[in-house]
Formats: structure tokens, C-alpha cells, sequence
């Protein structure tokens, strides 16, 4: 942002103490002493005496006082002076963007067009702050074209400057781009080697993300124009600031010894000058260079010291990277109560800026909110105005308003009816299950065990026994059924929550897999599982066993006797099979560091229709296991469903008697 001229500030000054002073003076001394003034002692005597009117509440009288086109033109100097001293002193924009707009109304009017393009630019600098890219936008490029108009040089390269900054910070890198070479471009002309140098550095930082390899002779020749600096200190500090982006910028090219090399450097003259912000985020650099290199013990020497300077001088994003880094760098070396107290910090950070950010563009949500009603109201009272001579043009406005609502009526209507159809599918299919699939099994339970009571005392020992295991396999039938339909019910409902959380996927599922070892050993079925201590995911544990359970007890019932059930869980990346070579769907593609969970029989096996219809609750496709076993498909409508809520998909691959794979990524 542009600070107010001396001039302007003595304005102020002279202005408030004639307000104040018992004794009148007349705006022609005003002007004989502003016109003399200068010094920065007066500016410092300006702000103090700015903050002690606000403060005392004499501004408000002051600024009112525009009996003449002299007090007018200074009562735009003290708005202008307000706006200052709230957007640096009190960081608070919006009404700093008040006082700004305040004084650019006079200034425009007094035709004072210096001044005018002044506050402009700080009205976009103040509208950037509060992340209004858009109005920040808009007024900077009222300057562009005022300066541009008056070949002011100078402050081409500030205001080009300065759009690049916004489109930064606005995600839009390519005008970003566009606009610091602009600055860049009008700098050369101008040889002044300390502004250059920034400017080449804010073109090098912006294509170190897009284009590292263009990024970097962009840099180096921003560091040879440090050198030409004069003040050694200054020169410095330049120079460890650019220097801090060659070793960004070698971190995204992948040499991780030339980047940790130029961060050293910065760090080493940031640490002598005692500079804070640039030694947390340095050591920030250098650690996440040893993360990259899998360097654990070495990044968290270095990222320990970074999280406490940032905790200290709350520099939030800095804290928030490091304790991330922190929470990997401890997973890798041992898991342990330190990977997950620094994932804690973590969250917390994330959360806490979250809803920072959420509350300020609330904020300003509200802002535009009212002032959208206030210009609904005017627009309401010209139409009234206007009623008796646009009566037709209302006619057909209503007219054409009632066919767009008939058709919006027909279009619910028919949206409606396609969800009531889809609603009595489920019902019915609901029904069925309780009067078929359920009913059948409980009846058939109630008369073996009928049937046992009536012959406990006649029967051997071994023939009780055979009789009471088809009773234990019965029953195991109907409980996984009522199991999948309470699921499945509570999925339909909304009431199946969502509850992600870090844990060990392989300790989690040995009570599951202890349970199907002992259903395929009933059948004469060999289950294997290729060796994996650890498969460190983030999923919702109850879904994820629920999932794994359904699709293991579906291949060994599809499984002959003499079959194989295998359960294979791998890290992506290591050891795919060929086998789906498409394997990186759509919505997966932050999983790189996942696994991949397959099960895989050597059963019946699917035709290509089968699949098809396989997870359509309007489609009958019960099918009988190898040993009669029941099932109604509901099991694997729910596996997908609760991998939807994962973000991830369950893929099939199968043949007609060669059996069944079913895999999906986590």
C-alpha cells in the first residue's frame, strides 16, 4: 500500500488543530503553512494526533464540516488519514476501505487524480487483505490505467506488482505470471536493481510451482542485481530472502542437496539478524527437504526447533505444516504417541484456521448481503415509480413468471415421482426380504430345533452333533443376513455415520479373518493371506471390517470344497498385479499412498450379466452357495455403499468357473 504524503498528513495536522483551537484562523493560513511543511517529524505528530481525535470521538464532528470546498478537500485528507491508521495500526480493512472511499469521493470531485490513484490502489491493497480478489482486482486496475495514461513508470511496475500478488493469492497463477514479467519488463527500463531483484523474485516464486526449470534462471539473475545493492545490510537481507526461494525452487526439481544447501545459507543470515518469521519457515524448508529424502531422525531435529518458534509468535500456517510433517516423520521411524499428538496439533490448527476463514467470508457475505437489499429497495421503489407506464411489461412478466413456474411444478412433480418410485423399489425389496428371505430361515430354525427336542433322547451322539452344526451354520446364515439388512437400513436412513480415523488395518480385521478361517475349514476351503504386519489407513473402522467380513464370507460361500479364498492387502505402488491395469479410477487419485484390499476366490464365478445387475435393489439375483448356503445380494449393495462413503469404488472382475476378484483402494 501507498502511505499518505507528507503534505497530506500536515493537513490533517494543521486541519484538526484548527478545529480544535479556541482562536479562529482562516483557510487561507491553512493552505500558507500546509504549502511550507515538510519533514518526517510532522508525519509521526500527524498519526498521534489522528489516533487522540478518533480515540476522543472528535473526528466525527470534524468530518462532517464541509461548508466550503478548502474543508472539504481536507476533510478528504483526514478520511484518507483514518484509513491509514486503521489498515496499519488496527488492521482493521473494511473500515479502513470506508474511510478510503470517503476520501476518494471528495477527491474525485476537487479533481485531485495523484490522490484519487492513491487511494485506489490502497482500497484494492485492503480488498486483497480480506480476500476480495475480485474488488481487488478492480480498483488496482483503475490505477493501471491512470498511470498508464500518464506514462508514470514508477508506478506501472508497483501497480503491475501488485496485480500479480492478487492473482496469487487468488490461485490464478498464469495472470499471475502475465503480470509480474509486465513489472518486471517496466523495472528494467527504470534501474533500480533492489526493486528488479523483486520483482524477478516474484516471477521466479510463481514458476517455481508451474515451471521449476524456467523458475530458476529467473532467480539467479535476481540475486546477481542483489549484489549491485549499496547497503550491506539490506543487500543481505535480499539476498537470504532470494536465496530462500532457489532452494523452493530446487526442492520442486527434486535436488534436495542443492535446496537444502540455499536454505542453510538463508537460515544461517536470518538467524544472525535475528529475523523470526524467516528462520521458522527456513527450518520449515529444510525439514520438509529431509522429509522428502526419507530422512526422518534429521527432519525432526530440524522441524522441532521451526513448530516452537511458530507455536511462540502464532505464525499458524508455518505451525500447522511442521506439526504434519512432525505426525509423518514419527509414523515412519515407530508409531507412537508422538506421530498422533502432533496429528492432534494438526487437526486443531486446520480447524482453527478453517474457521477463521469460514467466519470472515461469513462477514463478508453479510456485507454484500445488505447492500444487495438496500439495491433491491431502490430498485423496488423505481419500479413503483414507473408502474403506471410499464403496466404491459408487468403482464408479461407475470405471465411468462407463471408458465416458468408451472414448469418448475411439472419438473418437481416428475422428480418427485421418480424418488416415491424409487422409495417403493427399496420398500418392496424391504418387505421381501422380512416375508422371504427372513421369515423362511427362522421357520426352518423353530422346527429343526423342534425337531431335536422331540428326538434328544433317541438320537446317537454323533447324529446330535452333525444336526447341531447345521444349526450353528443356519444360524450364522440368518445372523450376517440381519446384520446386512440393519446396515443396509441404517444407510437408506442417514443414520450410518461417517467416522474416520487412523488405525492399523491388519490388527483390526484378525477377529474377522479368525471367523472365516473357520468357515472355510468347515467347507474344506484353503484361506491365505500373504504376510503384512502393518497397513496403516484412515477409513471408518466399523464400515471398513463390515466390508472386508461380507466380501471374505461371500467367496468361501461361492467356493467349492477343495477352492482357495485369498485376502491380499498391499501398499499401491508396490507389487500391483497387471491384472486392471486401470486400476487409478477416477476420485482416487490422492491414494497414492493407500492400499489396495483384494479378495480373491477360485469359485463359480459371475457371467457379465450377473455383474451388471449385481447391485440393483429392483433386481432379483439370489443365488445358492456351493453347499446350499442362502443369500439375497444385500451384502454387497452395502459393501458399496459404504465404500461410496470412503471415496472409493468396489471393482469385480470374474468368469463363469473360474472365479471372482473384488478389490478396492483405501
Amino acid at each position: 500500500m501507498k502511505k499518505l504524503s507528507p503534505q497530506a498528513f500536515i493537513a490533517v495536522v494543521l486541519y484538526l488543530l484548527l478545529a480544535l483551537s479556541a482562536q479562529a484562523q482562516n483557510i487561507d493560513s491553512l493552505y500558507t503553512v500546509f504549502s511550507h511543511s515538510k519533514g518526517e517529524h510532522q508525519i509521526r505528530v500527524a498519526n498521534e494526533i489522528v489516533a487522540y481525535c478518533y480515540e476522543n470521538e472528535y473526528l466525527d464532528s470534524l468530518t462532517t464540516l464541509k461548508t466550503s470546498d478548502g474543508k472539504a478537500f481536507v476533510n478528504a485528507v483526514v478520511d484518507e488519514a483514518m484509513g491509514n491508521y486503521f489498515s496499519y495500526e488496527k488492521a482493521d480493512y473494511k473500515k479502513s476501505i470506508a474511510f478510503f472511499k470517503q476520501a476518494l469521493e471528495h477527491f474525485e470531485k476537487n479533481g485531485e487524480f495523484t490522490a484519487v490513484n492513491l487511494l485506489n490502489s490502497n482500497i484494492g491493497a485492503d480488498y486483497g487483505r480480506i480476500g476480495d480478489y475480485e474488488n481487488a482486482v478492480t480498483y488496482i486496475l483503475k490505477c493501471y490505467e491512470w498511470e498508464k495514461s500518464v506514462n508514470d513508470k514508477e508506478g506501472l511496475s508497483s501497480t503491475l506488482s501488485n496485480l500479480g500478488v492478487i492473482y496469487s493469492q487468488w490461485g490464478k497463477r498464469e495472470e499471475a505470471i502475465r503480470y509480474f514479467e509486465a513489472a518486471a519488463e517496466v523495472e528494467r527500463s527504470l534501474n533500480r536493481p533492489v526493486k528488479y531483484a523483486n520483482r524477478l523474485a516474484s516471477l521466479a516464486k510463481e514458476y517455481s510451482f508451474a515451471d521449476p526449470q524456467k523458475a530458476l534462471p529467473i532467480i539467479k539473475e535476481a540475486l546477481q542485481y542483489d549484489q549491485q545493492i549499496d547497503s550491506p545490510g539490506l543487500q543481505e537481507d535480499r539476498i537470504a530472502v532470494h536465496t530462500i526461494i532457489m532452494g523452493d525452487i530446487y526442492y520442486e526439481m527434486d535436488s534436495l542437496k542443492q535446496a537444502e544447501k540455499y536454505y542453510r545459507i538463508s537460515l544461517n543470515i536470518f538467524q544472525k539478524n535475528n529475523r523470526t518469521y524467516y528462520v521458522a519457515n527456513t527450518l520449515l524448508g529444510l525439514g520438509l527437504v529431509q522429509m522428502k529424502a526419507k530422512n526422518y531422525p534429521e527432519a525432526i531435529i530440524v522441524l522441532k526447533p521451526c513448530h516452537e518458534i511458530a507455536e511462540n509468535n502464532n505464525f499458524l500456517s508455518i505451525q500447522r505444516t511442521a506439526c504434519y510433517a512432525l505426525s509423518k516423520a514419527y509414523h515412519h521411524l515407530e508409531p507412537n504417541s508422538l506421530a498422533f499428538y502432533y496429528l492432534d496439533k494438526y487437526d486443531e490448527l486446520n480447524n482453527s484456521m478453517f474457521n477463521e476463514t469460514t467466519q470472515q467470508q461469513l462477514n463478508d457475505f453479510q456485507v454484500k448481503y445488505e447492500t444487495a437489499e438496500k439495491e433491491l429497495e431502490i430498485e423496488r421503489q423505481q419500479v413503483t415509480i414507473q408502474q403506471q407506464h410499464n403496466r404491459l411489461i408487468i403482464t408479461l412478466l407475470i405471465f411468462c413468471f407463471l408458465i416458468t413456474m408451472l414448469i418448475l411444478i411439472v419438473i418437481q412433480r416428475t422428480r418427485r415421482n421418480r424418488i416415491l418410485a424409487e422409495m417403493n423399489t427399496i420398500k418392496d425389496k424391504f418387505f421381501s426380504i422380512i416375508s422371504h428371505d427372513l421369515k423362511n430361515p427362522v421357520i426352518m430354525q423353530h422346527n429343526a430345533l423342534q425337531l431335536l427336542a422331540d428326538n434328544t433322547g433317541k438320537w446317537d451322539a454323533d447324529t446330535l452333533s452333525d444336526y447341531s452344526a447345521l444349526l450353528l451354520k443356519s444360524s450364522d446364515e440368518l445372523m450376517d443376513l440381519l446384520r446386512n439388512l440393519l446396515d443396509w437400513s441404517l444407510l437408506q436412513r442417514g443414520r450410518k455415520n461417517y467416522n474416520p480415523t487412523m488405525f492399523n488395518l491388519v490388527a483390526v480385521l484378525q477377529p474377522e479373518i479368525n471367523v472365516i478361517k473357520n468357515m472355510a475349514e468347515r467347507k474344506s476351503i484353503t484361506f491365505e493371506m500373504p504376510v503384512i504386519d502393518t497397513a496403516i489407513v484412515t477409513a471408518d473402522q466399523n464400515m471398513l471390517k463390515t466390508v472386508i467380513r461380507n466380501l471374505l464370507a461371500n467367496a468361501v460361500k461361492f467356493t467349492a470344497s477343495g477352492g482357495t479364498v485369498t485376502l491380499e492387502i498391499g501398499r499401491k505402488g508396490e507389487g500391483e498385479k497387471e491384472k486392471g491395469e486401470g486400476r487409478k479410477e477416477k476420485g482416487e487419485e490422492g491414494k497414492e499412498n493407500g492400499y489396495f484390499i483384494s479378495v480373491i476366490d477360485t469359485g463359480i464365478g459371475m457371467s457379465p450379466e450377473q455383474i451388471r445387475n449385481l447391485f440393483r435393489i429392483d433386481t432379483s439375483h439370489f443365488q445358492r452357495g456351493t453347499a446350499g448356503e442362502q443369500g439375497t445380494g444385500l451384502g454387497l449393495i452395502v459393501c458399496k455403499e459404504m465404500l461410496e462413503k470412503h471415496g472409493s469404488r468396489l471393482h469385480i472382475e470374474s468368469e463363469e468357473g473360474k472365479g471372482s476378484q473384488f478389490w478396492f483402494a483405501i
